[in-house]
């Protein structure tokens, strides 16, 4: 999956900037964290991953609704998990329509500096070439436009419609395509696992194309 040592984990989430996979603490190269939950975890850091998509899915957690994209490589299986409401899981939806889910593809990420945060955008590249959003403001394709909200007094602007959308889009276009997801007890298990242990947020900057329109 264009992942090295893989061992300890098939999960794997975005932190700082990076793709992070939990591993055990005997995993060459693991690094100890402690999230915000207060839990010590091991992980390792990837910039990219390569991969065929072959489900997608909804999951709770401590942190909140994440979305759940299941890659696989070769007979290997493995989870990314970003969420529900995150700006990068709206920007990977929008290029979905762009992907031939028959083969691979790599999902990278790229990192800079605003203001002192780091913010982290999601690329797609297949076959050589980088995949673009199919909604974009030029031509929204159908998809609602952001709204501004009254939220304690202070106007926000709101993209639940838009989040709606493209769950609905994901349920009746881009599932029907994909294989599935078999999964094995011990899959299962591990699943429930890092369901409890959750996601956390991560901050990450607007693309262009997920600015109000």
């Amino acid at each position: 999956m264009g992942l090295e040592n893989r061992e300890g984990g098939k999960w794997f989430s975005v932190y700082d900037g990076k793709f992070s996979q939990k591993v055990s603490d005997t995993t060459p190269g693991a690094i100890q964290r402690t999230n915000k939950l207060g839990k010590v975890t091991f992980e390792k850091y990837y910039d990219s991953f390569v991969g065929k998509l072959v489900n997608i899915r909804k999951q709770d957690s401590p942190y909140g609704k994440n979305w759940v994209f299941d890659f696989k490589d070769r007979q290997d299986v493995y989870h990314l998990t970003l969420g529900y409401a995150n700006g990068m899981a709206s920007s990977f939806l929008k290029i979905l329509p762009n992907i031939d889910l028959s083969k691979e593809f790599k999902v990278s990420l790229s990192t800079k500096e605003v203001d002192g945060k780091k913010k982290s955008s999601l690329f797609v590249n297949q076959d050589g070439i980088a995949l673009k959003h199919f909604y974009t403001k030029e031509n929204p394709q159908g998809i609602p436009q952001w709204e501004q909200v009254m939220v304690k007094g202070v106007p926000v602007w709101d993209n639940t419609k838009e989040l709606a959308f493209l769950e609905n889009m994901v349920k009746k276009t881009v599932l029907p395509k994909l294989e599935g997801l078999p999964q094995s007890a011990e899959e299962v298990q591990a699943e429930k696992d890092f369901q409890n242990a959750g996601t956390e947020p991560v901050e990450e900057a607007i693309n262009p194309e997920d600015i109000p329109f």
